[in-house]
C-alpha cells in the first residue's frame, strides 16, 4: 500500500527542510524596532546600550555640546558615539544645523525605544541591587548657592557613606523654571510657590530678617525697616529696579517700597558684603546662624519679620512615575536633614 502524506509531516525525503529549520533554532534572535522599515533592516544586533544612552542624551539635550557638558567628556566623543551608532544601524538619526538638532523618522523610532530601553536596564539594575541591599546609579542634583555652599557639602559626604555606589552630579542655582531644561532628579529650592507640573513636598517656612555686622548695626540704629535708606540696603534681585517686599511685626504688615543698590541671586556673595560692612542684608536666617551665635552679625529691627523673597524650602522632582531608587533614596535623605533649616 503507498503510503498516504498526512497534512503538516514531511516526507521521508526532507533533509533541506531540517537543515533550515536547525538553523533558525540556531540563529540568534534579532531585536527590531517596530515602526521604521530602515531601523528593522538594520535590526539591533550587538548595539551597544552606551551608544543608545549617548543618542537619548543628544535628544534631551538639545545639542552635542549640552549632552557633552552633562556627561563631562568632549563634544568629539559625543559625535563620534552618535556616528557609531548611525554606521551600525545603516540609518541617519539627526540632521544637524548651527542651531538645532532635528530628529529623523527613525531617530523618532529609536528615541522613543531607546528611552525605554534605558529605563528598563535602569530598573533591572536597581532590582538586581535590591536583592544585595545595595543602592546604586546616578542623581542629578540641583541646589541654591547659599543652602548648597554653606551647609549641603557635609550632607553629601554623609550620603556618599551611606550609598557609596551613588553617582551624584551638583549644580548650583536659584531658579525654579530652569529644572526641566536641565534634567534635573532632585532639586532644593527657597520660593513662593511651584509649578503645577513638578511634584514638590514642602518642608516648612524660611525666617527671612535684616542682618548687619555688629560694628554697622551698633552706628546704625533703626527704630523700624521703614528708617533704613535705599543706600544700604542688600537684597536678592527683584523683578524690576523698584519693588516691594513685606515686612510685619505683630501689630502691622508694610509692603516697603526699596531701590536696594546692590542686588545678587548669590547669597554667599551677600553675606559677604554685610560682613564688610556694606550694609543691612535681607538673608535666610539659616545663612547667619554661626555668625549670630559668634556676635559678629547682629539682627536689624528683631522684631520685624520679611516675606516675599522664597518663603518656604521645597524638594521638588519632575513628574516621574518610577523615579530611580538612587532618586528615592536621595529625596528621603534631603526630606530628613533638611528640615532644621526651616522655622
Amino acid at each position: 500500500m503507498a503510503a498516504r502524506r498526512l497534512p503538516g509531516l514531511p516526507q521521508h525525503n526532507d533533509k533541506p527542510n531540517r537543515e533550515r529549520r536547525h538553523h533558525e533554532r540556531t540563529d540568534p534572535p534579532t531585536y527590531r524596532l517596530p515602526g521604521s522599515p530602515a531601523l528593522c533592516a538594520a535590526g539591533m544586533n550587538g548595539m551597544d546600550i552606551n551608544l543608545i544612552r549617548n543618542f537619548v542624551e543628544i535628544v534631551d539635550a538639545l545639542s552635542l555640546s549640552a549632552a557633552a557638558r552633562r556627561r563631562d567628556v568632549t563634544r568629539s566623543k559625543v559625535s563620534k558615539e552618535l556616528k557609531a551608532l548611525e554606521t551600525s544601524l545603516g540609518v541617519k538619526l539627526l540632521h544637524r544645523t548651527t542651531r538645532r538638532i532635528l530628529l529623523t523618522a527613525p531617530g523618532e523610532v529609536l528615541y522613543a525605544h531607546g528611552r525605554s530601553i534605558i529605563q528598563e536596564v535602569e530598573s533591572a539594575r536597581e532590582a538586581l541591587d535590591a536583592l544585595q541591599h545595595v543602592v546604586s546609579g546616578s542623581v542629578r542634583l540641583s541646589i541654591p548657592t547659599g543652602l548648597g555652599e554653606v551647609y549641603l557639602a557635609d550632607l553629601l559626604l554623609a550620603f556618599h557613606k551611606r550609598y557609596p555606589q551613588v553617582r551624584i552630579r551638583v549644580l548650583f542655582s536659584n531658579r525654579v523654571n530652569d529644572l526641566m531644561s536641565a534634567k534635573i532628579d532632585v532639586a532644593v529650592r527657597l520660593a513662593k510657590d511651584v509649578q503645577d507640573h513638578l511634584v514638590a513636598r514642602d518642608l516648612g517656612p524660611v525666617e527671612f530678617g535684616l542682618y548687619a555686622h555688629s560694628d554697622f548695626a551698633k552706628s546704625h540704629r533703626f527704630a523700624n525697616p521703614t528708617e533704613i535708606p535705599h543706600g544700604v540696603l542688600i537684597l536678592p534681585p527683584g523683578d524690576g529696579k523698584t519693588y516691594a517686599i513685606t515686612i510685619r511685626n505683630q501689630q502691622e504688615e508694610i509692603a516697603l517700597k526699596c531701590e536696594p543698590y546692590l542686588t545678587s541671586e548669590h547669597f554667599p556673595f551677600l553675606k559677604q558684603s554685610m560682613l564688610k560692612g556694606c550694609g543691612v542684608a535681607a538673608l535666610p536666617h539659616y545663612m547667619v546662624m554661626d555668625e549670630l551665635r559668634m556676635g559678629s552679625v547682629q539682627r536689624v529691627c528683631p522684631d520685624w519679620s520679611i516675606s516675599g523673597l522664597g518663603d518656604r524650602l521645597y524638594i521638588i522632582t519632575a513628574e516621574d512615575r518610577r523615579p530611580s531608587q538612587a532618586v528615592k533614596v536621595m529625596t528621603d535623605f534631603l526630606r530628613t536633614n533638611l528640615k532644621r533649616f526651616v522655622s
